[in-house]
């Protein structure tokens, strides 16, 4: 039995409005009724970067600030943290906390991590990474929410809360696993790994704001006016693919997810409460096209031939708008492959050495980086709209 998706209207970051909404969405799904006194939960945010909240890259502080208010009103202890890209010292994390405006939640009684210590992790059951370093706050919890943002990814199609769960991993460590499994199916394993060994007890996404375009930090704020949760990540995933336009073969973790049988195999299946279809975006500006041809290889020479040719038409790849980039070398300290070199204080990418993984893209501080598509590709996306 799958679990249902909490729909309701959130049309601004206003305070009565968020108070009203969060505690609609919440109630629909008795998303709170695990808590009890004395609990220490950990709220797992999306504070990918120290952008300001009206970027749309991070969950916005108003929306924590009244979760932890309601957690603390049932007597529980409120750690907020994440794991951004880069250095996981206090310094550079408290940096993004300040960015992104999350200093507010202190006001409630909560408190933000800073505990920056790394523990290792077995995990034989994993399908990609049954062995990985994960942010040791973590382990203070008694339950961890998984409180997302809903933006398009250059690999990924779209990151919302299977995908949050990448912000376990320390920043620097990143990038080491983007290099250790670059396949995107393995890579996506990863995200739902993570699922199963965190085990999130509730999942909520920020969609009254959204990005679309060049995300997950790059792109533009769309405003969309909703909020959603559930207690199950991938169904809560599935809506918000849907919301947007994107079916479960679109986003890799829902696809992964569905073929280890845990996610659902399409929106039908998916039990909502609320009007879903009223908050739809058609024209959503999508970043990738990752699901709309078959990718899987058929037997034999020939097929596996086959099935390299169809995944190089239509992949996508980064490619540099020079005349946006300042030259700061952030793409190219970031690479996991070491791929990208500067030339007269641009990057140039060595297409043998790229994986794919769009870290240079992600992390952009100006959005020079963007995701290109072959012909083909911009066609079927056209054909799509």
């Amino acid at each position: 039995m799958r679990e249902p998706v909490g729909i309701t209207e959130c049309d601004n970051y206003e305070e009565q409005t968020v108070h009203a909404a969060l505690a609609d969405v919440l109630d629909k799904i008795h998303g709170l009724d695990f808590v009890k006194p004395g609990m220490k939960i950990a709220v797992k945010a999306n504070l990918v970067s120290m952008l300001s909240p009206d970027k749309a890259a991070t969950t916005h502080p108003a929306l924590l600030k009244e979760l932890c208010r309601m957690l603390i009103e049932r007597g529980a202890e409120v750690i907020v943290g994440d794991s951004p890209g880069g250095i996981y010292t206090a310094a550079y994390v408290k940096a993004v906390y300040k960015g992104a405006g999350v200093e507010c939640i202190t006001e409630t009684g909560a408190r933000l991590n800073d505990d920056f210590t790394v523990r290792e992790a077995d995990y034989p059951e994993a399908v990609s990474i049954k062995k990985f370093t994960y942010t040791a706050w973590l382990d203070q919890a008694d339950a961890i929410i998984d409180f997302c943002k809903v933006k398009t990814h250059g690999m990924m199609s779209m990151t919302c809360s299977v995908k949050n769960l990448f912000g376990t991993i320390p920043g620097a460590t990143k990038p080491e696993y983007h290099m250790r499994f670059p396949n995107i199916k393995a890579f996506a394993n990863i995200m739902v790994d993570l699922n199963e060994y965190f085990r999130p007890v509730l999942s909520i996404a920020d969609a009254v704001d959204a990005m679309e375009g060049n995300g997950p930090t790059a792109g533009k704020p769309r405003h969309v006016g909703v909020l959603l949760a559930s207690r199950c990540s991938y169904d809560l995933d599935m809506a918000c693919a849907h919301l947007i336009g994107l079916t479960r073969q679109d986003v890799q973790t829902i696809e992964e997810a569905y073929e280890r049988g845990l996610g659902p195999e399409s929106i039908s299946e998916v039990q909502l409460i609320g009007n879903l279809e009223k908050y739809r975006v058609d024209d959503f500006d999508l970043v990738a096209e990752h699901g709309s041809v078959t990718f899987t290889d058929e037997p034999g020479v020939f097929g596996k031939l086959k099935g390299a040719l169809i995944r190089s038409a239509f992949a996508t790849r980064p490619q540099v708008k020079k005349a946006e980039c300042i030259g700061c070398r952030k793409c190219e300290q970031i690479c996991p492959a070491h791929a990208i070199t500067m030339v007269k204080q641009k990057p140039e990418i060595d297409r043998d050495r790229c994986i794919h993984c769009f870290c240079c893209q992600e992390f952009c501080p100006k959005g020079a980086m963007k995701v290109q598509h072959t012909f083909l590709g911009r066609m079927l996306k056209l054909l799509k709209k």
